[in-house]
């Protein structure tokens, strides 16, 4: 025959059940995104297999568009603030011009969805697809390290594009740039030109064992000095793509000096290399003087490397920290100004770069 619960237990289930109650509505008001209706833009969400190296890529296709209804919230979670577009809405008339995004090791498609819809209200396609191999619950230290897979995304998503009956016709192919985070600005300047010295990022390595790039492979277990070097250190340049804009990219130190002099013009935005939080010295400071950038590099005061990333929302830091260690450093408060301050900051200069190398109108 079963007990009967004591009363005091009722009550203290009730007061738990009722707080948890209480804490879930708060959750779910506090992480709700809002849809922004001003000068919509819209979205494809596609998939292109390439057959040859057996990896699908799975993008988004944001675009200029003439509809104005059905808006609607994409990625909004409890952690990032998402962004608003128009799902399959019909394409602006006209040949517009093509720029295609890399995410940042371990990343994914959404994480430059802010910058996206900007660009696209700007009047160009912009597509961001996700690198199997290194991107969001798909990366590993093994898989990353394989660097020429990358560009050769890109030159791929490039190729489909221009072959998609529904996509290519809006198309301006005489007007291609690539912008790129962390991982993904090595990626933009790869094929903007860029070629990897193996035996650079092995001594950079030497020099900064404890920067979270180097760590990463070293948590992996990779020798470096296996890493296939034919591979490592080929050509990757598109001679489609004819700008790059890397936001605090990856290998800044590793690329050979004679690569960099036949870069096409290029676009660096990147914390000062001394910020504490920037996450280690990856020397983008340096960078910017081989490529003689003067004007066309921006160092950001307050910012570091996860700036770069959507939004962070109120409880994101102590969810990411309660999730995974170390988490928490995606949503680390900048420095001076809010997040949205030097994404505002980020698309003006990258707005103003491509409008003066004739991408943008």
């Amino acid at each position: 025959m079963l007990k009967r619960i004591p009363t005091f237990l009722k009550r203290v289930f009730l007061i738990v059940a009722s707080l948890l109650i209480v804490a879930a509505i708060v959750l779910s008001i506090v992480s709700r995104g809002i849809i922004d209706t001003s000068n919509p833009v819209g979205l494809i969400d596609a998939s292109y297999v390439d057959e040859k190296r057996s990896r699908e890529l799975n993008l988004y296709i944001w675009y200029p568009t003439d509809v104005t209804e059905n808006i609607e919230l994409f990625d909004d979670n409890i952690v990032f603030r998402g962004f608003s577009a128009i799902h399959d809405a019909p394409i602006a008339e006209g040949a517009h011009p093509l720029i295609v995004f890399s995410h940042g090791s371990g990343g994914n498609r959404t994480n430059q969805g802010w910058l996206a819809v900007e660009l696209a209200r700007q009047g160009a396609v912009v597509v961001a697809a996700n690198h199997p191999g290194s991107t969001s619950r798909d990366s590993a230290p093994a898989t990353n390290i394989l660097t020429w897979n990358r560009p050769a995304d890109i030159s791929f998503l490039i190729d489909s594009l221009l072959d998609d009956p529904e996509v290519a016709p809006h198309i301006d192919p005489s007007r291609i740039a690539v912008v790129g985070h962390s991982l993904g600005g090595y990626t933009a300047l790869a094929v903007g030109g860029a070629e990897l010295s193996l035996d650079q990022f092995i001594d950079y390595c030497a020099q900064f064992p404890d920067n979270p790039d180097c760590a990463f492979y070293r948590s992996g277990n990779v020798d470096l000095t296996q890493v296939d070097r034919e591979n490592f250190e080929r050509a990757n340049r598109d001679e489609r793509v004819l700008a790059v804009v890397a936001l605090d990219p990856a290998y800044a130190s590793s690329f050979t000096p004679e690569s960099l002099e036949a870069m096409v013009p290029t676009l660096l935005i990147a914390p000062p290399a001394s910020t504490e939080n920037s996450l280690g010295n990856l020397q983008v400071d340096s960078l910017a003087e081989e490529l003689t950038l003067e004007e066309q590099y921006v160092e950001m005061p307050g910012a570091y490397h996860f700036t770069y990333l959507p939004e962070c929302k109120v409880l994101g830091f102590y969810v990411l920290m309660a999730v995974e260690e170390g988490g928490e450093l995606l949503c680390w408060r900048e420095d001076g100004q809010s997040r949205a301050d030097y994404h505002d900051i980020t698309t003006l200069e990258i707005v103003n770069f491509l409008q003066a190398q004739e991408i943008l109108t």
